[in-house]
């Protein structure tokens, strides 16, 4: 059967091969079984909506992905993400406020092969789990964690078990105030091994009573301790932004390229 693969918004992480698009069909398409729209951002809803009308001459149409049916109980490589991106558990046992993940973690088996750990929190998992996942990782290069891994899960036995593998990046989350103290004693343990280059720190900015001032400030913090901050600015399920918009998507910009921190870092400290 084949299928194409249909997504509202273009990703980093979204697939690359001939038979997936990011919008309505051309005028001359291949002939398809079945389209498929993977939704994973609920403000993408009303597009998948749209993209079905246009998609429904072409073959019979499914809408689905984690904006519908949540993040589903397994993982398929390279069908709806990119090659390289694996999943090997689902949800997080945390309720965070700010986070739309509402599963509980479920392990998932076997272990799929690949160099990107896209799980939402794959400390949380047991050390069974984790000896298949690092197993599996022993085997890759340039490995990379972008699901982000939660400080206060950083101990020396998980800094070695990253010390024993060919890292490429590191991805931390800071996400509250309160979270400071388990960032700077994770800091601790990982910068020993690794360059700031290759720490990297997602800084939740614009939740709730958020002010830019604070939101700078944490950025700092993380900076000081060892990090290369990025800026994840909010958005509620709605896809709206914090207020002012405009001033604080100019400030996440400006947060989420390296030349552009390096240079206001330079500027604040100085």
């Amino acid at each position: 059967m084949r299928i194409a693969r249909v997504f509202p918004t273009k990703t980093s992480m979204s697939p690359d091969d001939h038979d997936v698009y990011f919008g309505e069909p051309g005028l001359f398409m291949p002939e398809y079984d079945e389209v498929h729209i993977s939704v994973a951002f609920t403000w993408d809803l009303e597009r998948a909506k749209w993209l079905k009308r246009q998609w429904e001459f072409v073959a019979p149409v499914k809408i689905g992905g984690p904006a519908i049916d949540g993040e589903g109980d397994g993982f398929v490589a390279g069908k709806y993400l990119k090659k390289g991106i694996t999943f090997t558990s689902r949800g997080c046992p945390n309720r965070c406020p700010w986070c739309f993940i509402n599963k509980p973690l479920k392990e998932l088996d076997p272990v799929l092969e690949g160099n990107i750990i896209q799980d939402n929190n794959i400390l949380a998992c047991s050390r069974k789990h984790l000896d298949k996942v690092f197993q599996m990782l022993s085997r890759q290069h340039s490995i990379r964690f972008p699901g982000g891994l939660e400080a206060k899960r950083i101990r020396y036995d998980i800094v070695e078990r990253f010390r024993s593998l060919r890292i490429n990046e590191l991805w931390l989350s800071y996400d509250h105030d309160e979270a400071i103290y388990d960032l700077m004693k994770a800091a601790y343990l990982l910068k020993k091994y690794f360059k700031r280059w290759k720490l990297r720190c997602y800084v939740l900015i614009g939740f709730k009573n958020d002010t830019i001032k604070k939101a700078e400030k944490r950025l700092v913090k993380a900076w000081e301790f060892g990090f290369l901050p990025f800026a994840m600015l909010y958005r509620n399920r709605q896809g709206d932004y914090p207020k002012p918009e405009r001033e604080w998507r100019h400030f996440q910009r400006t947060w989420t390229r390296p030349a552009a921190i390096a240079t206001k870092i330079k500027e604040l400290l100085n």
